[in-house]
């Protein structure tokens, strides 16, 4: 029996309106609603919390900034304002304004060349007066991060001369501007710029053009304590990446004398002092320590440590040019696969760009006469130094010898050796082997702490005495995901983070949230009183300042809380050992953003009938304040309800649901049904859906809104049979839900995408229940999928069928009956449901000739069946005007076959590729 959860549980999304008659006038939604439906994004607050603003964003067309006084509640909105920043003294905003959306819109109609496109400009905002300022044909700014009386943006002058190259079209006019005084210098021919973190130093890399004779490429530091300019160096072919330390006044950059037009370029690393005149070349190929052969690269930034003591640099062998005795059009082209790599070579390829770009972390000791260590090296290429780079440790870490089982295993790509680095002593020593484990370096670098994935315990090990501890061994509680349902090693909860002086860190059971010591004197304390498991509450941790490291002894904690029972969410607040509830209610809220110095929090919240909209509360959620009111348009629709379901699957299995029905809902009439899966949805009874073209599935307050029942139920698996798992959770929820009046058994449907998919196509091989089938991206033959390739990642899938989704838990030749059961495409035969298939050529995740195989298996058979492949598209769709194609079908298959709409032409004749671009077949003939 489907049952609704009982009324302590229920969700109720929507307060039904007194007259279904005004609820009838209400129009439904269609395919042109879409562009303008919009979203928050960017939220931001002022530390002191006197001023919000977001970004409201149109999926298609003209953003816009709002700023709001929360005092006096007067707002400025800034039309196309986006990237916004909080200047550091928090008395301005700096914004770039985009171009109209339609202005650039019909200049790509007009294939306008590139330099004659509509600019970005800048908008300076006085918050106090909410004032703006705006300077036309700007590219970029920055400001410094803690302090500065001073803004640097670059002009959108680029014009394509005669004779520039590709690169020298990269170089801008840089203006610096200082906000108050409004006072401007210039500098000319920039490629690169930056602030130091303070705001005090700016280093600026110029390029002029290589016939300017006078000029050469150059690099300009500024003192903006008392604007002092001065060139550090000049007359190298190339310099690049700028970097300050955090006082400004130390300043690190590449730079090579080689040709710009040269295959290989050998880069050296320079090095300024505000107290000095010039800079000083203190690291190339022939610095002692460092390895024949190798030199500077140029695809690592060198950076400071956080004290500025150290400077660090990445390294690489010298990369041997392309043998040019040989012209390309003579060399063979082949990828060769050897059963020996580590990695296949699909896999390869993907990951070429980052394995040619490979360095090798050094640093340079400042105040040690420029001395010069190699950390990385080709045998431990991860390393990890402590207490933002400036500690003693440093963490190394290896998974080369590993790297073959990550074809099929799991565990493999956690799997490490690794190495304690002691810079002050300069030696290192393996502290593990083979280590399987989520492991974190404390922020201090006193510690190492992880959880081992094989015994699921966690651990901490002391860089000071050696010495490991198990810390959860003497509990009676799971730090391993409780609903695993994979058959492979569950993972862990997280770890939440750690506290001052790495005094000890936070993780997470299902429910509660643990603080362990890592030298294991003290035991283990549930901060949160095993509330969370009493109640079936689970508590997270909430990182309210984004730049604190480390959780402040005594520091009064947010929480978020989530109620798996009645799906409601909300926080709490722990201070010291007091757990005090704030709001616990229908909505999902947004990660709160708060006031640095005051308990002033900005958060967006939503359910599925309310538009995510802005909101701030000073008094920990007794009252909030609306700030936005992004989606009005909303209440001229009819949307939808939902509600939370339970039922007993044929399996005996309880399982739970949502049931979305729509706003102007009758008992007394019959709906026809649409059901949407995926594996589990219940937790989401909340969440919100703008209506959007799809990007694979259907959308539900858009059906919901057109008079359709939609069904998301949760699926049970058992390992071996996910297809089987499958029918007993869906159809049998549906079988319950079908016994309700108001279904229109007779007109059912079903719909999912990629594992959804797979689903779908398994599904309509069982049952004729359905009148029609959607089905995105679908493995139909586990056979060939087991072999092939997830192209976006060049991994091999095996790994899938064995350890992780697909859920068979063997490899194909030890359990050839299980892939043969849950493969589609062995029981073609047995469909009777028309299916739409959507399978793109470009996808990185399914091959598509899964879908293909499906396809030509259903026609062979004379089944209806249609495929949609979208050209040169992803997985998911990417393109919009793809996502607004796909809608369109989707609604126009459904309502033919579930509401006895006309099949448009597509369905009935389908696009011949002679006609391909000039018609769609959307019409009704």
């Amino acid at each position: 029996m489907l049952r609704k959860v009982p009324s302590k549980y229920l969700v109720i999304c929507a307060i039904l309106f007194a007259s279904l008659t005004i609820t009838a006038q209400k129009k439904v939604l269609d395919h042109t609603v879409y562009d303008s439906w919009k979203n928050l994004s960017e939220t931001g607050i002022t530390n002191d919390g006197k001023y919000a603003a977001t970004v409201v964003k149109e999926q298609e067309g003209d953003d816009y900034l709002l700023i709001r006084n929360l005092q006096t509640k007067r707002e400025l909105s800034i039309p196309r304002g986006y990237a916004y920043t909080i200047t550091p003294d928090q008395k301005y905003i700096v914004a770039q304004i985009k171009a109209p959306y339609e202005v650039t819109r019909q200049a790509k109609i007009k294939k306008t060349a590139d330099e004659k496109m509509p600019k970005d400009s800048l908008v300076i905002i006085s918050l106090d007066k909410l004032s703006a300022i705006k300077i036309p044909n700007v590219k970029a700014f920055k400001v410094g991060k803690d302090f500065s009386d001073y803004i640097a943006y670059t002009i959108d002058d680029t014009l394509k001369a005669k004779g520039k190259t590709k690169a020298d079209e990269k170089t801008r006019t840089l203006v610096v501007r200082n906000i108050y005084t409004a006072k401007e210098d210039s500098v000319k021919n920039v490629s690169d710029f930056v602030f130091s973190r303070n705001g005090k130093g700016l280093a600026i890399i110029t390029k002029p053009e290589a016939k300017d004779s006078i000029n050469k490429p150059s690099v300009v530091y500024i003192d903006l304590k008392g604007y002092n300019k001065k060139i550090v160096s000049r007359g190298k072919t190339l310099y690049k990446s700028p970097s300050l330390s955090d006082s400004g006044e130390r300043l690190a950059f590449l730079a090579t004398s080689d040709s710009a037009k040269a295959e290989i370029k050998n880069y050296d690393l320079f090095y300024f002092s505000s107290d000095s005149d010039s800079a000083k070349l203190i690291v190339d190929k022939t610095k002692s320590g460092m390895p024949k052969n190798w030199n500077v690269s140029e695809n690592y930034n060198p950076q400071f440590s956080k004290n500025g003591k150290r400077l660090l640099l990445g390294i690489a062998p010298v990369v041997l040019p392309k043998d040019t005795t040989i012209p390309d059009f003579e060399k063979a082209q082949l990828d060769l696969w050897h059963w020996e790599e580590p990695l296949i070579q699909p896999q390869q390829l993907v990951e070429l760009e980052k394995k040619t770009k490979q360095t090798y972390l050094s640093y340079v000791d400042l105040d040690n006469a420029f001395a010069f260590y190699q950390l990385a090296t080709e045998e431990m290429p991860n390393v990890n130094i402590s207490d933002e780079n400036n500690g003693r440790y440093a963490l190394g870490m290896s998974n080369l010898n590993y790297l073959f089982d990550t074809q099929w295993d799991i565990p493999a790509r956690l799997t490490n050796d690794v190495w304690l680095l002691d810079l002050d002593n300069h030696t290192q020593k393996q502290i593990k082997k083979r280590l399987q484990a989520e492991s974190s370096l404390s922020p201090d670098g006193k510690y190492l702490a992880w959880y081992d994935v094989n015994d699921r315990q966690y651990y901490a090990y002391s860089f000071e005495t050696g010495k490991e501890v198990c810390l959860t061994d003497k509990l009676n509680i799971n730090f391993w995901d409780e609903k695993h349902d994979t058959p492979s090693i569950p993972g862990s909860y997280g770890l939440g983070a750690w506290l001052e002086n790495d005094g000890a860190f936070l993780v997470y059971d299902a429910y509660d949230i643990w603080k362990l010591d890592p030298t294991g004197s003290k035991a283990p304390e549930n901060l949160t009183n095993n509330l969370g498991r009493d109640k079936k509450l689970t508590f997270r941790y909430i990182k309210t300042d984004k730049e604190s490291r480390f959780i402040k002894n005594n520091e009064k904690l947010l929480l978020s809380v989530f109620d798996n029972k009645s799906k409601k969410h909300g926080f709490y607040e722990l201070e010291k050992s007091n757990l005090k509830p704030l709001i616990l209610d229908q909505y999902i809220f947004s990660s709160p953003e708060k006031a640095k110095d005051k308990e002033v929090y900005l958060f967006a919240k939503s359910n599925f009938n309310t538009s995510p909209d802005l909101f701030v509360t000073s008094n920990n959620w007794k009252t909030e304040t609306k700030l936005s009111d992004i989606n009005p348009q909303m209440r001229d629709y009819n949307w939808g309800t939902a509600e939370l379901v339970e039922w007993t699957t044929f399996d005996k299995k309880q399982s739970q649901g949502i049931v979305y029905k729509p706003e102007n809902f009758d008992p007394n009439k019959k709906y026809p049904l649409m059901v949407y899966f995926y594996e589990k949805h219940s937790d989401n009874l909340y969440q919100y859906s703008p209506p959007a073209p799809s990007r694979s599935i259907i959308n539900i307050p858009f059906y919901c809104s057109r008079g359709y029942i939609v069904f998301t139920p949760d699926i049970q698996y058992t390992t071996g049979h996910p297809g089987e798992s499958a029918y007993n959770s869906v159809v049998s929820g549906v079988e319950e839900l079908a016994k309700n009046e108001w279904i229109d058994r007779e007109n059912m449907a079903i719909q999912g995408q990629s594992w959804g998919g797979y689903q779908v196509a398994y599904l309509v091989t069982r049952t004729n229940m359905f009148k029609a089938a959607g089905s995105g991206a679908p493995v139909s033959n586990m056979f060939s999928a087991y072999g092939g390739i997830r192209w976006e990642t060049g991994r091999s899938r095996q790994y899938q069928y064995e350890q992780t989704q697909s859920r068979i838990g063997a490899t194909m030749w030890e359990a050839p009956d299980l892939y043969k059961e849950n493969s589609p495409i062995f029981f073609a035969d047995k469909v009777n449901t028309p299916l739409l298939i959507m399978h793109n050529d470009k996808d990185g995740a399914v091959p598509w000739y899964q879908g293909i195989e499906y396809f030509m298996a259903l026609r062979r058979l004379h089944k209806p069946v249609w495929l949609l492949q979208y050209n040169n598209e992803a997985h998911n769709l990417k393109e919009r005007r793809n996502c607004k194609d796909l809608s369109i079908r989707l609604q126009q298959f459904f309502d033919h076959y579930l509401k006895g709409e006309a099949a448009p032409v597509w369905m009935k004749s389908g696009v011949p590729a002679t006609e391909k671009g000039k018609t769609y077949g959307f019409e009704i003939k």
